[in-house]
């Protein structure tokens, strides 16, 4: 069975989709991103078959670019059913955000089944729209929409072979801002870490733009690759709140930090970090409230804290399998 996955913008879109398209093999996937320096880097690593559109979301673009969008979206549409015709897959995947624009305009021109994934806590838009005429709509959080199901979001295989407990000896505390960075984190956060006595060194991913010259409280590196070992080996994290972010927080059970994304479209970041904090694992810190004193005593406290007992509470095993079923659900219709 073929299956076209439409899937771009960050890793969080699309490391969910790779994690999908292993189930069903190279052989039977092609995906249509668009052209982001970050979607070619991922997908070039991947192996799969990728065709990338010149194509970027509508939000944040001044008025002449919304003037031209819709030309660019027609043509995208009619360059992705050349290609749901050239590759003939049976089901298309929609990932979510501005793709997904174009792949259901062209799977509904071409009578195809659509599927649905939403990583976040609050349905998109896209995926609102999407919704009407999709098979299936496969969740992270439970929403209580029609046609779903509540699969949590898929994860990189390490973290089925790696959890909290595997480390005993903790060697640091991790820091990301996502894997582009973020000038919050570089800035601010760097600056309170580095006046805590937190024992622990301190790893903190930058970005590529945000290289910082590593001092003997803090290491900088602009980005982990091994990112499931890192997070075993660490004590607590401080983070995004992405939907990939707390889905891999979760699946490990490591206690959190979350700081979400303040601009995040509809808040979905904070709806996340709540959702993920329910049961007492971790906390959340609001950057819009952002003050000096009030985060370095938060972050301070929740030092102190037991940690095998917050690693209990922050720990979800729904993720684990999230691909696999999805995968399952899409064969078996």
């Amino acid at each position: 069975m073929k299956i076209a996955i439409f899937a771009a913008g960050t890793g969080g879109h699309i490391y969910p989709a790779l994690s999908i398209a292993e189930k069903f093999g190279k052989d039977n996937v092609i995906f249509i991103a668009s052209n982001r320096e970050i979607e070619r880097k991922i997908y070039k690593n991947s192996g799969f078959k990728v065709s990338h559109l010149n194509i970027s979301g509508f939000r944040g673009k001044n008025f002449l670019e919304k003037i031209l969008w819709p030309f660019n979206l027609t043509s995208c549409v009619l360059i992705s059913i050349f290609l749901l015709i050239k590759y003939r897959p049976q089901n298309v995947l929609l990932m979510g955000n501005y793709i997904s624009v174009i792949g259901l305009i062209a799977s509904i021109f071409l009578f195809k089944d659509i599927y649905i994934h939403e990583q976040n806590a609050i349905l998109g838009s896209a995926n609102k729209f999407s919704l009407i005429f999709a098979k299936k709509l496969f969740t992270t959080f439970p929403l209580n929409e029609k046609k779903e199901h509540n699969f949590g979001q898929p994860v990189r295989s390490a973290f089925n072979t790696l959890s909290y407990a595997t480390h005993s000896e903790k060697e640091h505390i991790l820091v990301l801002g996502g894997s582009q960075g973020a000038l919050f984190f570089n800035k601010q956060l760097s600056e309170i870490l580095g006046n805590l006595n937190l024992n622990e060194k301190i790893l903190f991913q930058t970005g590529e733009h945000g290289k910082k010259t590593s001092t003997e409280k803090i290491e900088y590196i602009n980005f982990i690759e091994n990112m499931p070992e890192v997070m075993a080996k660490s004590k607590f994290i401080i983070c995004r709140a992405g939907a990939s972010t707390v889905a891999e927080v979760q699946s490990m059970g490591l206690p959190a930090v979350f700081i979400p994304l303040p601009n995040s479209i509809d808040d979905h970041q904070i709806k996340n970090a709540k959702l993920a904090c329910n049961d007492g694992g971790g906390i959340v810190l609001n950057e819009k409230n952002f003050n000096v004193e009030e985060f370095s005593q938060k972050i301070s406290e929740f030092n102190l804290q037991n940690f095998q007992e917050l690693s209990k509470k922050m720990a979800k095993s729904i993720h684990l399998k999230s691909a696999e079923k999805i995968v399952h659900e899409i064969k078996q219709h």
